[in-house]
């Protein structure tokens, strides 16, 4: 009797056990397919030439993308190539698992972004954005893309389909109408209470509206890129 109660309580222990085994695997399995969930949501695409990856905020070196917010200009008509820009590179880097992307780091910036060329396995992406006409050579950093950019300029791809302000200027404050005299009347003010609001040349207060850069005002060539940049029409 004693040795039957015995086998008994083997057979009870070795079922236990087979059982914790097998949560173990299953929690196993699930912790594996959370970590890749997670380990593939590592890239994300701030601009045209800065990306987050593995939480680090990487600012591509060598180059300078149009601003989110910049309109370039082809036949004298606003588009947004700081908004197809961004788009290229998300495309570009879209469902690419992060063992594939490599970034080499060089340095820090005075904004505490990491500086680096970023690589798609054999493909430079800092590059690849040059030649296809999504970014310029940032000269002042490197003339390491000035070949790259002579190509998409040759080609005229990218913001070299048309008019545009280099992304550096257009940070200062420098207009397409400016440097190409192309007519942009629509006054873009912002009033004392912080309120965004654009007036046309046939508007009320059109002509005692003044514009000052330095408050974040700014001209307009179209009311749709005005509208598109957060301004609105008078209410009367």
């Amino acid at each position: 009797m004693y040795s039957l109660k015995r086998f008994k309580l083997i057979i009870v222990k070795k079922i236990v056990w087979a059982y914790i085994s097998f949560l173990n695997s299953i929690v196993g399995i699930v912790t594996y397919f959370f970590f890749v969930s997670i380990t593939f949501g590592q890239i994300k695409v701030v601009d045209a030439d800065t990306i987050v990856f593995n939480k680090e905020k990487i600012r591509l070196y060598g180059i300078d993308a149009p601003e989110t917010n910049q309109y370039c200009y082809v036949n004298r008509k606003a588009w947004p190539c700081g908004k197809h820009a961004t788009k290229y590179l998300i495309n570009l880097l879209k469902d690419v698992s992060p063992s594939s992307l490599i970034c080499k780091i060089s340095s820090k910036d005075r904004y505490g972004r990491s500086i680096g060329v970023c690589y798609l396995e054999d493909q430079n992406i800092n590059r690849n954005l040059v030649e296809n006409g999504w970014a310029l050579a940032y000269r002042e950093y490197s003339k390491d893309f000035i070949d790259n950019e002579k190509l998409a300029s040759k080609k005229k791809v990218g913001i070299w389909q048309g008019e545009f302000i280099e992304p550096w200027n257009w940070r200062r404050g420098v207009r397409i109408y400016e440097a190409k005299k192309i007519v942009c009347k629509i006054k873009g003010n912002i009033s004392s209470r912080g309120e965004k609001i654009y007036h046309l040349p046939n508007s009320k207060n059109y002509l005692k509206t003044k514009i000052s850069s330095s408050k974040g005002e700014r001209w307009f060539c179209s009311e749709k890129e005005a509208q598109e940049n957060g301004w609105r029409k008078p209410n009367s």
